[in-house]
């Protein structure tokens, strides 16, 4: 009886010690990780306005062409300064880049515009696989994005293969994956918007920083500019703060390797590769919990096997 109850005792305290959440650091949180490599995306810039009834019929089934075409495509949507609650500077900034006047909706392939005002999937299939025709000597790109705090994350992109480092620069969005606005807002009926650009930094292959909004949101740029010759490697790093209410795990990251020239030449992408922040998580913490309980239980039963005899 009392080898029974010794027995009872140590099985009590195994469940005190397994009931507190171990890490493999007891002194530092776990530091959430995302990472993807690539770069040979396509950079898809949408023009929408959440006031537009031609927008509507589109946005409503890009979600699903994006999901369709997997890494093939990064889209990014930039909406209208004007009646727009999305609206950014981001958007004209962006359009200077392109050199056509706005007309949403808009579409840029690497900077190649898709004319023809409300494309349908057969349409945008075909500007996709142009763009992919066009483009050479793609930059081979790796992108970490890190959870620094409950409102700081760190973007590293890592470039190499780069054909020609020549006026180019790192271009960084940072897009809500869903962004939603009230029904007195939403002029064409859509409420719920995806992949929408609130933060965005250029950063120069040198590693200089340049334009960037929101401005005393991103820190200086660090890194970058190691080597610049053909089939080099580039790294830089960028700290973003981010809105009060907005969590990493909301975001979509897409970082693009492309000429700093506002001429609107085309193509202008080198490189592009994103991650959404929402589907994978690496920690340094390595949770033990639940192997440790399944230890426990084999163990219980050992026990209670034993005692039985």
């Amino acid at each position: 009886m009392a080898r029974l109850t010794g027995c009872r005792a140590a099985l009590a305290l195994a469940l005190l010690v397994l009931s507190l959440p171990l890490t493999s650091s007891q002194e530092h949180l776990p530091i959430e990780e995302w990472s993807a490599e690539g770069g040979h995306s396509v950079l898809m810039e949408q023009y929408t306005a959440t006031w537009c009834d031609v927008c509507a019929s589109v946005d409503v089934w890009m979600p699903d062409f994006t999901i369709a075409n997997g890494n093939r495509v990064a889209r990014v949507t930039v909406h209208d300064t004007f009646d727009d609650p999305l609206g950014t500077p981001i958007t004209a900034h962006r359009a200077q880049y392109h050199s056509t006047a706005l007309a949403a909706p808009s579409f840029w392939f690497d900077g190649a515009l898709l004319l023809g005002g409300a494309p349908d999937k057969a349409s945008l299939h075909r500007a996709l696989l142009s763009a992919e025709g066009q483009r050479a000597d793609d930059t081979r790109m790796v992108l970490v994005v890190r959870a620094l705090s409950a409102s700081q994350i760190s973007i590293s992109v890592e470039l190499s293969d780069i054909a020609t480092p020549d006026n180019t620069q790192i271009s960084l969005f940072a897009l809500r994956a869903s962004a939603s606005i009230g029904s007195e807002q939403a002029t064409n009926g859509i409420t719920e918007h995806h992949d929408v650009a609130f933060a965005y930094a250029e950063t120069s292959i040198e590693g200089d920083a340049k334009w960037s909004y929101p401005y005393d949101s991103w820190d200086g740029a660090t890194g970058a500019g190691q080597s610049v010759e053909p089939g080099g490697a580039v790294v830089l790093t960028r700290t973003l703060e981010l809105p009060e209410g907005v969590a990493a795990e909301e975001l979509r990251i897409v970082a693009v390797h492309e000429s700093s020239s506002a001429e609107g030449s085309e193509p202008s992408t080198m490189g592009a590769v994103a991650v959404s922040l929402g589907d994978q998580g690496d920690s340094d913490g390595i949770e033990l919990f639940v192997p440790l309980s399944l230890i426990l239980a084999l163990s219980t039963l050992a026990i209670t096997a034993r005692s039985r005899r």
